[in-house]
């Protein structure tokens, strides 16, 4: 008989709760900020469990660099500087470096995680990650030159971002491939535990949603008639990558998910702290807000691929 380390709990109780999970988790968040915001510090240990997990399906093969994620850099840059262009005329500097910030910024570590709940290419998400992290890494201190007033020195900025991103990506992706080559029955064994990763998101989406809120209400109240202009610019943003990642997705990999989770979902921390250093501080409000659209869309693509495997697992019962 065949043993499994891991076997789902197959009540519809739990079925339930991990439907509705993430808006929950996003809930708790908004409300209970204050409480839960200190616990930001664990967020990188947590996305790298979840990337560990995610990288046990990751063969090293199959990490590689295609064309399509050299055109997302150049819409990537090209959206920052044409919206920062399009706003500056009519709207203050803070509004249209905000939205520079949400179009520039890296793709999140924790993207792969949701392409591969999602069923998408996880290998194809994960070069995009390490692709504009180290792209931006460079590129980005010419770019914010154009549009804000920082004066970090360039290497001190390049090697900040890729503290910010390399270790959490690259450890759980080397780890996951030495179990793979070292120990395989034990990385066998690790890789049913898969729905681990969904478990940790849902501790995490609700420890950033607090930090995300309780970043935004620490804001002065007189500059709340910019904190709108700068949510809904965020929402904008949000919307235009998303869809545009998933048409080019349909477009390249016949599939919708890859790459409008690679274009869409955003390292929300590294780009706050971009905005910090090189931009008005304000305009950090646009990633912020972007954050929590980001996850309010990811919270309903997993629910809906949710209900697809609960549908598919009846009529597989019917048969």
């Amino acid at each position: 008989m065949k043993h499994t380390l891991y076997r789902p709990i197959p009540s519809r109780f739990m079925r339930r709760i991990k439907d509705y999970g993430l808006p929950i988790a996003i809930l708790i968040g908004i409300l209970f900020y204050r409480w839960l915001s200190p616990l930001s510090v664990v967020i990188p240990y947590m996305i790298v469990c979840m990337l560990f997990f995610t990288f046990l399906k990751l063969r090293p093969r199959d990490l590689h660099f295609l064309p399509v994620h050299g055109l997302l850099v150049v819409l990537q840059i090209g959206l920052a500087l044409g919206s920062y262009y399009l706003l500056r005329p009519f709207f203050p500097e803070s509004i249209a470096q905000g939205a520079f910030n949400c179009f520039l910024c890296p793709a999140a570590s924790a993207s792969p995680v949701i392409i591969g709940m999602l069923g998408g290419n996880i290998a194809v998400g994960t070069a995009y990650v390490l692709l504009t992290s180290i792209g931006i890494a460079f590129v980005g201190p010419l770019l914010f030159s154009m549009v804000g007033e920082g004066n970090m020195p360039f290497w001190e900025s390049v090697l900040t971002i890729f503290a910010h991103v390399l270790p959490i990506v690259l450890t759980p992706l080397l780890l996951a491939w030495g179990l793979r080559a070292l120990v395989p029955k034990v990385h066998a064994r690790l890789t049913g535990l898969s729905s681990v990763s969904f478990w940790v998101w849902v501790v995490a989406l609700a420890i950033i949603i607090a930090k995300t809120v309780h970043f935004m209400a620490e804001e002065p109240r007189s500059e709340i008639p910019s904190m709108l202009l700068l949510v809904l610019v965020g929402l904008v943003a949000c919307l235009v990558q998303f869809a545009l990642g998933k048409w080019l997705s349909r477009r390249f990999l016949k599939e919708s998910i890859t790459l409008g989770q690679s274009l869409g979902q955003k390292n929300s921390s590294l780009a706050i702290w971009m905005a910090q250093v090189y931009l008005n501080p304000l305009s950090s409000v646009a990633m912020a807000a972007y954050s929590i659209w980001q996850n309010l869309i990811n919270s309903l693509q997993l629910m809906r691929e949710s209900k697809r495997q609960s549908r598919r697992e009846r009529e597989q019962k019917i048969q």
